[in-house]
This record gives C-alpha cells, sequence and structure tokens, in this order.
C-alpha cells in the first residue's frame, strides 16, 4: 500500500523518505512548490506539489494511501504567528479530515519534545503535562496535539502521535551546522556548567522511530517520545563535535539564568522594532542548550520495538563528515 510523506525535503521527512526508499518502498511526497528533492530521491518517489492545507492539493495526493507520515511543519521559534497557526494547526486539520475521508489506515503527526516545555528541569514522559512556551513554535504545537486528541476521540481518527527529541545529523543546517561552524572559528559559548543533559536523537532513529509508529496496530491513538536515552551532557555534545572538528573544546560559558534574561531582552526589542529574523540570542536556544531535560522511552521501546541505533560517538562522527563534505558553503 501507498505511504504519503508530507515535508518531504525538510530534515527528518528527508530522512524518512530515505528509509522507505532503502526498504524497497515507492512512498508518495508531498512539498510546496519550489522546493526540491535530490534527483535520485525525484527519479523513485511520486512526486505531488502544493500546500499541505490545501483541500484540493490533498485529495489526489491521498487517493490509495494506506500511512500518511506527517512530517512537514512550520519551524523556528521566531516569525508571525498567523504562519504557525495556518501549517502547524489549521491544515494540520485539513489533513486529518482529508485522510478520514480517504479512508486512510494511519497517520502519524510529528510533533516535538517542545510541548513538554524546553526546560523540564528533570525527567519526563509522555505523561508530562503539555506546557506553551512563549514562542509560536510551541503554541502551535501544542495547539496541535490538543486537537488531535479532540479528532481521535470525537472523529476516530487514526492518528499516532510522535514526540522526537532535538534531532541532529546529516543535512542539519538549522542546528549542527550553526554549532560546528561557531566550534570550528571559536565562537562557541557554553551555557551554563555543561553538565545539563541533552536530548539528542540521531537523525536516521528518529525516523525509523516514524515508521515504527505507522506500522504497529496498538499505537493507533497513542503518542511516543522518541530519544536516544543515553545519558549525554551539553559537555559531551560540544566537546565530541569539536574532537571530530579537531578544534579546541569551548571554554567560554554564560550563566544559564544571564543568558534566558538576554534572550528575553532580545526577543523584546525584536517584537518592538518588527523585526523579520530570528534575533541572535532567544530564550529557546538558551533553554535548548542550557535546559536540564532527560525523557525516557519505555513506552516506545515496549510498544513500538524502538531501539536507537546510533550513539552519540558514531552520530558526531556521521554529522561532522557531512558538514565537512559541504565545506559549510550552505551556511555562510
Amino acid at each position: 500500500m501507498t505511504v504519503l510523506v508530507t515535508g518531504a525535503a525538510g530534515f527528518l521527512g528527508g530522512h524518512v523518505t530515505d528509509l522507505l526508499l532503502a526498504s524497497g518502498e515507492r512512498p508518495r511526497v508531498l512539498i510546496r512548490p519550489g522546493e526540491s528533492l535530490s534527483a535520485s530521491t525525484q527519479a523513485n518517489v511520486d512526486v505531488h506539489r502544493g500546500d499541505v492545507g490545501d483541500r484540493a492539493t490533498l485529495e489526489p495526493a491521498l487517493q490509495g494511501v494506506d500511512r500518511v507520515l506527517h512530517c512537514a511543519a512550520r519551524c523556528g521559534p521566531w516569525g508571525p504567528a498567523a504562519e504557525y497557526e495556518s501549517t502547524n494547526v489549521r491544515a494540520l486539520e485539513t489533513l486529518v479530515r482529508a485522510a478520514l475521508a480517504a479512508g486512510v489506515r494511519r497517520l502519524v503527526h510529528v510533533s516535538s519534545i517542545t510541548v513538554h516545555g524546553n526546560d523540564v528541569k528533570g525527567a519526563a514522559d509522555e505523561s508530562t503535562p503539555l506546557r506553551e512556551e512563549p514562542n509560536p513554535y510551541s503554541r502551535s504545537k501544542v495547539a496541535g496535539e490538543r486537537l488531535l486528541e479532540r479528532m481521535i476521540r470525537d472523529d476516530g481518527a487514526p492518528v499516532t502521535i510522535v514526540r522526537p527529541g532535538w534531532i541532529y545529523g546529516p543535512r542539519d543546517r538549522a542546528s549542527f551546522a550553526r554549532i560546528a561552524r561557531m566550534i570550528d572559528k571559536g565562537r562557541m559559548v557554553m551555557v551554563g556548567g555543561g553538565a545539563n543533559h541533552l536530548p539528542l536523537i540521531y537523525a536516521r532513529d528518529a525516523a525509523r522511530g516514524v515508521l515504527l509508529a505507522s506500522e504497529i496496530g496498538q499505537a493507533t491513538g497513542k503518542t511516543y517520545l522518541l530519544i536516544n536515552d543515553e545519558s549525554v551532557t551539553q559537555r559531551d555534545y560540544i566537546h565530541a563535535i569539536a574532537v571530530e572538528l579537531g578544534a579546541p573544546a569551548p571554554k567560554r560559558r554564560i550563566p544559564y539564568r544571564l543568558g534566558l534574561m538576554l534572550g528575553a531582552g532580545a526577543e523584546s526589542l525584536g517584537r518592538l522594532s518588527h523585526r523579520e529574523q530570528a534575533p541572535p540570542v532567544m530564550r529557546y536556544g538558551m533553554q535548548l542548550l542550557g535546559g536540564e531535560n532527560r525523557f525516557t522511552i519505555t513506552r516506545a521501546r515496549r510498544e513500538l520495538g524502538f531501539a536507537p541505533q546510533v550513539d552519540l560517538a558514531e552520530g558526531v562522527r556521521r554529522s561532522v563528515e557531512w558538514y565537512r563534505a559541504t565545506n559549510g558553503a550552505e551556511h555562510e
């Protein structure tokens, strides 16, 4: 049966598509006009172009589809709230209703651990309450999950929600490449003491978790965290990247609370000046690096058979190899 991947031109969606191709499937992909796929990928997938919130686009894309892997989203913590609402909430509802009408057996919605807050200050699992952060991405992802809870309950929507952690790996232009470049140029600053834990997951492992969530019958209507539960601190991650790059480990630090204050101030100034680009310092980034975020994946291990396969050392090695191959040119 046909699998539809939304957001296949994006970071996670691209890795999900790669896994499907590696398993011998010819997936259908939905990408926006103007987005591109590699030549090898495009030759082996059925491409539909359009907006995920456009019912006229969705109906032909969903025809004959058994599973939908919904990886498309408006990401990042800065931008017009209406854009996040449109993509992460209203378009999500349109997609689920169109999938119901098309007889889709399973829809996997890729959410994020950010729905628990960007600093859980300890350990958390799927039962940890949802908590909005003061940015439109967080608010829209929480709203999207609450929408799906209602649709699962009231409409019998065959939805499974996955909440990946901090995804990194080859093609990670938004996060890994930026950190690697700062370390390479001696500009990286540690947030806090560095002993806090990071909820990392290698991209291929996250993609594998998405596929498992679409295949296991008992996963319908449930939510799963997708994290590598290897204990990794901020210091471990930054130092591992530095070692692979052959660069000195960062020595400069900023106190966590001071970083949050600076981020809040930069965000306020950005809003007052109607800044289009994200401020150079934001609370989101400070919390991501400096927060204490440990998540347990007992449910995903038990019910999905999910087991992360790439540890920190190997994940960083592969990621730096990709970063060097691109010479950082795409990130300048």
